[in-house]
């Protein structure tokens, strides 16, 4: 890992940096309520962003905690979203809370229905403002492009990249990195990545191995 601590450092400085220059403003982001919290990464999983906006701020508008959810659970307000099974598991994650608050320790929110590891840590980093390091399967291209190394559909669950996750998530600030890498996966290092403006192409090993000299 020592190998990694120049890039890592460069990683950091640039992932917030570009983060905070191009911060998505989504309304979960701003929300104070523990249940939208929650509920809003429940319905961003394998869902665009743009997506979510709309069902998000009507959901938000009708239920603001899960008794109010549970009441009105039949109104299939997720309907335009597709993917059927979270309203399942919505219903399953609010039937689970019932009247207890929002547990913060990460084994204790991996233990809730729908709750993985992903939506433990986004929730716990975004709006607790706790330590966590988030990884999904952009952020693993990402960090499998710029240290150059293969990835695929089990690489999230890898213990060594899950430490270079770890390592490359700040303490202090954690919460603007975790913004950062989370956006910048979905809109430069993309499937088809933009490289001529993306800020950390300088030390990017695909970047690399691929740029077309001229």
């Amino acid at each position: 890992m020592k190998k990694y601590e120049s890039k890592i450092h460069f990683l950091r400085k640039n992932i917030i940096k570009w983060g905070k220059k191009n911060y998505k403003n989504y309304p979960w982001r701003n929300t104070d309520n523990s249940w939208h919290a929650l509920s809003a990464e429940v319905m961003l999983q394998r869902t665009k962003a743009e997506q979510v906006v709309p069902v998000f701020q009507n959901y938000t508008n009708k239920y603001k905690s899960p008794s109010d959810f549970l009441k009105n659970k039949n109104e299939k307000i997720f309907k335009n979203l597709g993917l059927h099974w979270r309203e399942e598991k919505l219903i399953e994650l609010a039937e689970a809370l019932g009247e207890h608050p929002i547990p913060t320790e990460k084994h204790k929110l991996m233990g809730l229905p729908a709750v993985g590891d992903y939506i433990s840590a986004a929730y716990r980093s975004f709006y607790l403002n706790l330590y966590d390091v988030i990884i999904d399967s952009n952020i693993v291209r990402v960090y499998g492009r710029f240290f150059g190394f293969k990835t695929d559909n089990e690489t999230r669950r890898n213990k060594d990249l899950k430490f270079l996750a770890k390592r490359c998530t700040p303490k202090k600030n954690h919460k603007l990195y975790n913004y950062g890498i989370l956006d910048f996966s979905r809109n430069i290092c993309k499937t088809d990545p933009d490289c001529e403006t993306c800020p950390i192409a300088g030390k990017c090993k695909y970047f690399l191995d691929h740029r077309i000299i001229h």
